[in-house]
């Protein structure tokens, strides 16, 4: 039987340093592919999952974006080096309008689709 991809809005791969904060825990971790929606993570730690999460991002050239989100899956990765690494399904429940607006433009960009916003849109 063939897995059904359930995933509706594209994801593109990036290296985006991310911290995961709950008030359980700190988790440092890299972004290896985001979406409107939500990203994979690449951790050392596993965060605690029933929590819900501040995901600070810090994607090059750009501000810090500061979302909520939960963790919805998660998976044990092989390393390289030996040390367990997770790999982490997180998704996005709220951020502000501006942190939306600069992660949807980041994704068109690096998927190659064009933007617009209703900035560009506004009559003089």
């Amino acid at each position: 039987m063939v897995k059904q991809e359930k995933r509706f809005v594209p994801r593109v791969p990036v290296k985006w340093p991310v911290t995961m904060l709950s008030p359980l825990a700190k988790v440092e971790g890299k972004i290896e592919n985001v979406s409107s929606k939500g990203a994979l993570v690449s951790c050392k730690d596993m965060p605690p999952l029933e929590e819900g999460l501040l995901i600070v991002i810090r994607a090059p050239e750009h501000k810090t974006m500061n979302l909520n989100g939960k963790v919805v899956w998660s998976t044990v990765l092989k390393s390289s080096e030996g040390d367990p690494q997770y790999g982490i399904g997180v998704q996005f429940t709220r951020m502000s309008a501006d942190d939306r607006e600069i992660l949807h433009r980041m994704i068109a960009k690096l998927y190659g689709m064009k933007v617009t916003s209703k900035t560009d849109n506004a009559k003089p």
